[in-house]
């Protein structure tokens, strides 16, 4: 019995050993767990987006309030120092995820973030795209988000897509994930964690939320005088936004990155909340989704 006992303490020793550092470890470092890895080489500095044939920018902000002609004439993506997005990434955690901060941007406007990939598709199934590391990604965004086709300059289904790029048209795949909006002077701070895919942002009162949909962050939207021309300047305005599930996706907070090495872009979008969809419902100013910003960003998912 005694020798038998320091072999039993050491092994209880062992297990709460064990328990312990299953408990502490971080969750991309537990056995199974997935793991996100930042790549040193992605960018943190996003770039204005030049699109052409030039896109349709939205100059109201996210109550459908309109700036003044003097900030329309004078506001640009590309005003260097003055106008940018900043992002910092975790360089290791469970999922893609950091802080997103942005200067100078558009007053009390809704900006989308989304994934995006920087090539389009090869072909309609992933052995087509397995042969370069964009085309994959590309192919795996699309697959747990949206694809974009940009030809028609519109979405297309998952059953469509086979179709569009049998007629050579390009398509690319991307996830909207998250969003934020700016304060009074342009600036906000977002930090993220991708857990989702979603369709497109809501107003609060624009259409009922589905029970999949996200909660409404609200926020308060204070009208300088530089940026509006009057009877707006100076006023306040509280707003909610709401994110749309994307259908026959994982459900909201249960969307896992599938493991691979991703060579993709961080983009930033204007939400113009439907305000130029159909001509009965065309709003001046009211933006067409615009690509603004954007940066490289490459990680590896493993495990999972």
């Amino acid at each position: 019995m005694r020798s038998f006992l320091p072999w039993a303490i050491a092994l209880l020793i062992w297990i709460v050993a064990r328990l312990a550092w299953v408990m502490l470890a971080p969750q991309g470092h537990r056995d199974g767990a997935a793991r996100v890895t930042v790549s040193d080489l992605s960018e943190t500095t996003m770039q204005a987006l030049v699109v052409r044939p030039p896109q349709r920018d939205r100059w109201r902000d996210a109550a459908d309030a309109p700036y003044s002609d003097e900030f329309r004439s004078a506001f640009s993506y590309a005003n260097g120092a003055a106008t940018g997005v900043e992002v910092r990434y975790e360089r290791v955690a469970d999922t893609l995820g950091g802080v997103v901060r942005a200067m100078g941007l558009k007053p009390g406007m809704a900006y989308q973030l989304k994934l995006v990939g920087l090539e389009p598709v090869a072909g309609a199934s992933e052995a087509a795209n397995a042969g370069d590391p964009r085309w994959w990604s590309s192919w795996q965004l699309g697959r747990i988000g949206r694809w974009w086709c940009e030809a028609c300059g519109w979405n297309v289904l998952d059953a469509d897509l086979a179709k569009h790029v049998a007629d050579g048209h390009s398509v690319s795949g991307y996830l909207l994930f998250d969003w934020f909006v700016t304060d009074a002077r342009g600036d906000a701070k977002q930090p993220f964690a991708l857990d989702s895919s979603l369709h497109v942002l809501w107003r609060v009162g624009q259409r009922d939320r589905g029970a999949n949909d996200s909660p409404p962050r609200w926020y308060t939207l204070e009208r300088d005088a530089h940026f509006y021309r009057p009877p707006l300047a100076g006023t306040q305005e509280q707003v909610g936004i709401f994110a749309e599930w994307e259908p026959d996706r994982p459900k909201r907070g249960e969307l896992r990155l599938p493991a691979g090495s991703y060579e993709v872009g961080l983009n930033v979008t204007e939400e113009s909340f439907h305000a130029n969809l159909g001509e009965d419902r065309a709003l001046e100013g009211g933006g067409f989704w615009a690509w603004v910003l954007q940066s490289e960003l490459r990680f590896e998912v493993s495990g999972g």
